[in-house]
Parts: C-alpha cells; sequence; structure tokens
C-alpha cells in the first residue's frame, strides 16, 4: 500500500511515501516559516523521487497537531484536498504519538514535549508498551512535571530540556532523535490503522480547546501585522470560538462549529481569517452566487478592534469576490451596531432597506436588521 506522510506542524516541511516496508521517498525542509509555499513543490519532489503518480498512492497521513496554528492547517488542508481529489483516505496523526514513536525504548516510558513558547508545554506522556497514557495537553512549564509517571523515562520533542529541568529529576533522559515528526513514521503508523470512515479533524489545544488567548493591542500608532489567509472546513472551531468571543453578550445567534462546517462546504462559501504571528484574531465570511456576493459575518477579537483589523478582512474580502465575478455586495448588520455600520459605510456600502425584528440581543429583544449594498 502506497502511502504519503505530511508534516508541517512544528518546524519543518516534510514529505514521504512509503510502499509497505519500502521508503520510496523522504523530503524534509528545516524552518517552520513559509510551509504553505513550501509544501506542494517539496510534495512534488518526493512523487518525482518516488516515481509514481499521484494518482497511484493508496492514502494520505498528516500530523493534527498540538503544534503551530498555521503549520497544522497547513498539511491538513492540503492532505484533506488531495484525499478528495483522489477519492482516498486521510488519516489523522498527532505529532505527540509520531514523536513518542521514534524515541521509544524497551523498558521505558516516553514523554512527547513540545515547548508551547508562552512558557508552556505541549505534552503527552506514553507508557513503555506504547500505549497513551493520557491525552496531548497544554500545561505551564513549572505544573508539567507533575502529571509525568514515575520511573525512568525518555524525553523527546523541543521541549525536552525544558521539562528536564523543571523536574530535576535524574531518571528523565533526552532523546537524539528529531524534534520533529518523521515523515516515513507517519505514514507507517496510518498503514497499520484501519482506514477511517472521515476525515480526520486538526487538534488545536491553544486554540480553542484552550481560551483563546488575549490579544494584545499595540500602540495607537502602530498598525498591528496581520496575514489574512483563506480557510476552510479544518478551521470551524476556530472560527466558532472568534465569533463567541467577538459577539459575547451581544447576540444569542451565535456560529457554532457545526454550522460553520455546514455553510463552509457549501459552493461558494469563502472564509479569510486574520492571523498576528500564529494567533488568530478575526474573520470574515462570504457567500458568492452567480454574481451577487454576501458578507455573512465579520468578527474581530474585542482587543484588536478599531485597530484595522476589520477593515482589512473586509477590503480583501470583497477583493476575493470582485476576482470571482462578483457585481455587488450584500449584509445585514444590527441597527445599534453603530461602529459597524460606519465601516461599511465608509467601504462604499449604502442602506437599502430594514429588516424588523431581524436580530435578538442577549437579553432577548428584537432588533432591526439595516440591509446594505455595495
Amino acid at each position: 500500500m502506497k502511502l504519503l506522510g505530511i508534516d508541517t506542524a512544528l518546524n519543518a516541511c516534510s514529505v514521504a511515501i512509503i510502499d509497505g516496508d519500502r521508503t520510496l521517498a523522504c523530503v524534509v525542509s528545516a524552518g517552520g516559516k513559509g510551509n504553505a509555499e513550501r509544501l506542494l513543490p517539496l510534495l512534488e519532489q518526493a512523487r518525482l523521487d518516488a516515481g509514481i503518480e499521484l494518482a497511484q498512492l493508496d492514502g494520505i497521513a498528516a500530523t493534527i497537531g498540538p503544534g503551530s496554528f498555521t503549520g497544522i492547517r497547513t498539511a491538513l488542508a492540503t492532505a484533506r484536498a488531495l484525499g478528495l481529489a483522489l477519492k482516498i483516505p486521510v488519516w489523522g496523526i498527532t505529532t505527540t504519538e509520531t514523536l513518542a514513536a521514534a524515541a521509544a525504548q524497551p523498558g521505558l516510558n516516553t514523554i512527547a514535549v513540545i515547548d508551547a513558547k508562552r512558557d508552556e508545554l505541549y505534552i503527552q506522556c506514553f507508557a513503555s508498551d506504547g500505549a497513551a497514557l493520557d491525552e496531548p495537553q497544554l500545561l505551564n512549564i513549572a505544573d508539567a512535571p507533575g502529571i509525568l509517571p514515575t520511573g525512568p523515562a525518555v524525553l523527546v520533542g523541543s521541549g525536552g530540556e525544558l521539562l528536564k529541568a523543571a523536574a530535576q529529576r535524574d531518571d528523565l533522559q533526552l532523546s537524539a532523535v528529531s524534534p520533529d515528526p518523521d515523515p516515513v513514521l507517519l505514514a507507517r503508523l496510518a498503514a497499520s490503522r484501519p482506514r477511517p470512515a472521515v476525515s480526520p479533524a486538526p487538534l488545536y489545544i491553544r486554540p480553542p480547546d484552550a481560551k483563546l488567548p488575549s490579544a494584545v493591542a499595540p500602540p495607537a500608532a502602530q498598525k498591528p501585522a496581520l496575514n489574512i489567509q483563506t480557510c476552510g472546513l479544518e478551521a470551524a472551531a476556530v472560527l466558532a470560538a472568534l465569533h463567541a468571543e467577538a459577539f459575547a453578550g451581544q447576540s444569542t445567534e451565535l456560529w457554532t462549529e457545526t454550522s460553520l462546517r455546514e455553510l463552509l462546504a457549501m459552493p461558494g462559501a469563502l472564509a479569510l481569517l486574520a492571523l498576528q504571528g500564529e494567533q488568530p484574531v478575526g474573520f470574515i465570511l462570504l457567500r458568492l452566487a452567480a454574481d451577487e456576493a454576501e458578507i455573512i459575518t465579520l468578527a474581530v477579537q474585542p482587543q484588536l478592534r478599531r485597530q484595522g483589523v476589520a477593515r482589512r478582512l473586509l477590503t480583501v474580502g470583497l477583493a476575493k469576490v470582485t476576482g470571482r465575478g462578483a457585481q455587488q455586495c450584500f449584509l445585514e448588520v444590527a441597527e445599534s451596531n453603530v461602529a459597524a455600520r460606519g465601516l461599511y459605510a465608509s467601504a462604499g456600502f449604502a442602506e437599502v432597506g430594514r429588516r424588523p425584528g431581524y436580530y435578538r440581543d442577549a437579553a432577548g429583544l428584537s432588533r432591526d436588521a439595516i440591509l446594505m449594498r455595495k
């Protein structure tokens, strides 16, 4: 069985192709930046090295996290797109499991530990027989030693030295294997498992499984450094968390992860995510039908409002739908949302109607919606 392994979750962009016990190709590019641009050329290089066509693949394995928010999305979105196009299954394997499998030693527990920055670690413990002792979790460095099993253990991953120093235990040894998942091993782990019934979902521990990090507003004179990226079903949970934070206390009608997945699966749906570094800070959701577009929602973390995030999302979103043939764009906005109405008016939207009682606020009161068109 020919399997493709893809990893961009941590600090490398890696692709491998295996056929049973044989490794047909393995290409690794160090450095965690620019994975979205590097992945497809690396995939093509691996295909050429393996001497096969993509249509000959029997399946794909991708790391699902924990790790870099952007990196997780890059590998998983690519794997899911290829799986859909080739009509082959896609396995999702955690970074911690892949690291632990690479570092396992007979008779020793294995601790996969990744430096999550901000004095935190992604960590998961495995018994000497390879069985997981817990789920991957995010812990402060000072708290992480408290979950370690007793007895000798091997530490693997970029957070190994941090954990060893915090634990102050002589029976913990650092592994010499790479702190990034091995794409060959990733594919072999997938090959040992049953065919998945559904496409894998990303394992975002930060966010949204943990609380969304507080956005830090820059000085008034400094615009936030933003990266606007197209996203899809794999980001539904993050978009739902952002929407809930942005509209907390304002509305009882919040977009859930399930409802966002349903909408993003529809033809013409377009979601753009704003990232400040690795931190998601806002998004815009649009839908295009023929030559008419609609803005479904626009959400920005409260701490970054009036910093240009919403305007940037709106500008990029309108440019995207215009490039896809939209001649006009509509939206509904609560009459009471003066700031949003001002933003849309400054972007060229004009009021063309009213929908009485369209919204219901957090107190259960009906609010009118203003229909706007550009």
